[in-house]
């Protein structure tokens, strides 16, 4: 797969037409996920897919922005085991999912829940393993056209998503990374230099919760170290969702580009003057 195309053309759709995706294309995609790369393999994860009007019926009231779903003709639920990290694996593998369907020309959003267990419950699925995201699959309509981020109170499932053209909406590059230190802004020609450019400014295009761009990085000689803001989130999934994403975008630049990433989440005791409101969550060595 073209990552770099892909990314650049990423969007979140809310507004399908009523056509099914293809069942082979869904069979595709459920091997994709099972065959790809993870932030951490020895995670069990599986995909279930779901036809559109019945679930969207179901779900009604308990997935969606306050419960008002998005409707679409398909719908792609990931399960994992319940072990540490499984929400940024989560986060990882959905939106490699994601790049993936878009890939087969297939439109995608994600879609929040409060309560797993209650869509667990409501599709019917017998598993040990716990939903850890619920996502939207199907064409674009063009009847309904929504730009621009969410608005505050907003979620994955009501937030757009997408990245314009000019990426004005994004983070600066310099306010994203730092050298050595926090506060120790990155400068292109230094990231450039040491052939980590690319990775970064693609990082900047990932999807958030509320467009938050929460994470900011520290390269510290061989090492990138991530951090995510944990102020104004209603809670540690989101968080961590959005740090798989992350690192998804970081990781997938970095393979095509240089070698093989490889994000690690030991304790770094080192003190790089990260404030308070942000949290440590991951490395990826150089």
């Amino acid at each position: 797969m073209d990552f770099k195309s892909l990314i650049m053309n990423g969007r979140s759709v809310r507004n399908y037409k009523d056509t099914p995706v293809d069942a082979k294309k869904l069979t595709e995609l459920e091997q994709y996920v099972s065959e790809c790369k993870k932030l951490d393999d020895s995670i069990e994860v599986e995909t279930r897919f779901f036809a559109g009007d019945d679930t969207y019926k179901r779900l009604y009231g308990i997935a969606g922005y306050k419960g008002v779903m998005i409707e679409a003709p398909n719908y792609l639920v990931l399960l994992s085991e319940d072990k540490p990290h499984h929400l940024e694996n989560a986060g990882y593998v959905g939106e490699r999912a994601i790049l993936k369907a878009r890939d087969l020309g297939i439109d995608s959003c994600w879609i929040s829940y409060s309560d797993r267990n209650a869509v667990k419950n409501t599709l019917g699925i017998d598993t040990d393993k716990e939903v850890v995201a619920l996502i939207a699959l199907g064409y674009a309509s063009s009847e309904k056209k929504i730009e621009g981020a969410g608005k505050t109170g907003d979620n994955y499932s009501q937030s757009n998503l997408s990245v314009s053209k000019g990426s004005s909406d994004r983070i600066a590059l310099e306010e994203m990374v730092f050298i050595d230190k926090w506060g120790n802004s990155a400068t292109a020609e230094v990231l450039e230099e040491r052939a980590l450019l690319d990775a970064f400014s693609y990082s900047r295009m990932a999807p958030s919760s509320l467009n938050k761009q929460p994470w900011r990085f520290i390269v510290d000689g061989g090492k990138v170290v991530l951090a995510i803001n944990n102020e104004n989130y209603s809670g540690s999934y989101a968080n961590k969702i959005d740090a798989g994403i992350i690192m998804l975008y970081f990781g997938v630049i970095l393979d095509v580009t240089m070698f093989d990433s490889k994000w690690g989440f030991d304790e770094i005791e080192k003190d790089y003057g990260i404030p308070e409101n942000y949290k440590v969550v991951g490395y990826c060595n150089i």
